[in-house]
């Protein structure tokens, strides 16, 4: 089950599920000391989508979550995909590629053709090509992990929702 929020309107708990996800994922797991936590994650335009489990005996167990804003890159308007996170467990059932589309169809219907814009960390790169996403400039170092910037052309966006609709 996914849902589409910004912070403001989830619940306390919620918000609590989606920073300690991310906390443990980016921090702990990849022992990356960084602050996770930043102001982005609070502006009304960002939308954080979460995927909870469908299973109603595990009340609301956060699966995954990914967060869409819009930015600008070298003076253009994209919308910016970043913290895309996977509870370990989850990993390798395919939430993490559906999590995916349901975050670049939520990029069409909110910002139509419009580039999607992401930094990722390097290994990953590959996993992005696969959705379409390109190399967009050079390698740099987030906090001690090498991130790559990659975008994803506005004008591919339908048909990649219309090939797995």
């Amino acid at each position: 089950m996914y849902a589409v929020s910004p912070l403001s309107e989830l619940s306390p708990l919620e918000v609590h599920r989606l920073y300690k996800l991310r906390v443990d994922i980016f921090v702990n797991e990849q022992k990356c000391p960084y602050s996770e936590i930043d102001d982005i994650d609070a502006t009304p335009s960002t939308l954080h989508v979460l995927a909870w489990s469908a299973d109603p005996e595990e009340h609301h167990h956060l699966l995954g979550t990914t967060r869409l804003y819009p930015d600008t890159v070298e003076g253009k308007p994209v919308s910016h995909l970043g913290r895309l996170a996977i509870l370990p467990e989850a990993r390798g059932t395919g939430l993490g590629a559906d999590l995916m589309f349901q975050t670049l169809r939520l990029a069409y219907e909110k910002y139509g053709e419009q580039d999607v814009f992401l930094t990722a960390q390097s290994p990953l790169v590959e996993y992005y090509a696969a959705f379409g996403f390109t190399v967009a400039g050079e390698e740099f170092d987030d906090e001690g992990v090498p991130h790559t910037p990659m975008i994803l052309a506005g004008s591919k966006l339908a048909s990649i929702i219309d090939a797995r609709s």
